[in-house]
């Protein structure tokens, strides 16, 4: 009996040391680069990952790269039908060999988020600072002629800033207070519909030198609505309390705001309401209470 209970003891652990020496699934955490649908972001999706034996995490992540997104409301660039040839890690550079497909880009953004999204997902690894990506075994090509070379990391919040600005025309009372002039500002979107922008940005004032503001200090945007191509622009009380008076005055104020928003597509005319009500008039000499359309005789020629 002793014997038999023995030899059940010394099954067990060999079945135990057997059980430790056998290889186990190995995962691994990576973050896969993609754009939003609407290419105005590039964003992170975290997957975790099995390591198949004989194969580097770099390798896996590129590979995961190229199945694309599961994460809803993303999406790959990369050009259809591309496969991972070769990728090697050698001094904290990977080169990546891709196959012919990953040059087929429909355009230049495409291009450069393919790009960005190859760099970063390997440059998130810590044992790679550069990618250098070839394709076919030959270096890729940029638009501007040359090879792009070895790669470090793109700053992504950065390149999200610069994907969601956008220039809009304002216009400000100039120098002699004759006529509008325009400023160029580049403003952020935001979420914020681009009209509410663009009235707030005149709200502000102007930032170049020798424009004037137009709109009355604490005046606040209470709403703003586009319909059948007319803007309902809804503002405090202090729009027409603080007003400064004065015909030139008044039209300034008005075509400032009319001028500026009929810049933006889908908007033909504004109508103004002060505190959700129509107003005969802002500072008497305009009738003030039916929708206004753009002004350019008022506007300075250059």
């Amino acid at each position: 009996m002793m014997k038999k209970i023995t030899a059940v003891c010394l099954l067990l652990c060999l079945l135990a040391i057997l059980a430790a020496c056998m290889p186990g699934k190995r995962t691994a955490r990576i973050n896969l680069y993609y754009n939003n649908e609407d290419n105005s972001e590039i964003l992170v999706e975290e997957r975790t990952v099995q390591m198949p034996r004989g194969k580097t995490l770099s390798q896996v992540a590129v590979e995961e790269l190229l199945k694309g997104p599961t994460k809803e409301g993303l999406k790959s660039n990369i050009p259809k039908g591309t496969r991972l040839l070769e990728l090697k890690v050698d001094n904290k550079q990977a080169t990546v060999n891709f196959s012919k497909e990953f040059a087929r880009f429909p355009g230049v953004m495409a291009e450069s988020f393919v790009v960005i999204s190859v760099v970063n997902t390997l440059a998130d690894l810590p044992e790679i600072e550069k990618v250098l990506i070839l394709v076919e075994g030959k270096e890729l090509i940029a638009p501007s002629g040359n090879p792009y070379g070895p790669l470090g990391r793109y700053d992504i919040e950065k390149i999200n800033r610069d994907l969601n600005k956008v220039a809009v025309t304002l216009y400000f009372t100039g120098e002699n207070a004759m006529y509008l002039e325009p400023e160029v500002r580049e403003v952020q979107k935001d979420g914020r519909p681009l009209e509410q922008i663009v009235v707030e940005e005149l709200i502000k004032g102007p930032t170049k030198p020798g424009l004037f503001r137009t709109i009355p200090e604490g005046t606040k945007l209470l709403s703003i609505e586009v319909k059948d191509g007319i803007a309902y622009v809804n503002f405090s009380k202090e729009f027409k309390e603080n007003h400064w008076g004065g015909s030139t005055g008044e039209a300034h104020t008005i075509n400032s705001v009319v001028n500026s928003l009929t810049e933006l597509p889908g908007i033909e005319k504004v109508q103004f309401l002060i505190e959700g009500k129509k107003e005969d008039t802002l500072a008497g000499h305009m009738i003030f209470d039916e929708p206004f359309s753009r002004n350019e005789n008022i506007i300075k020629k250059e």
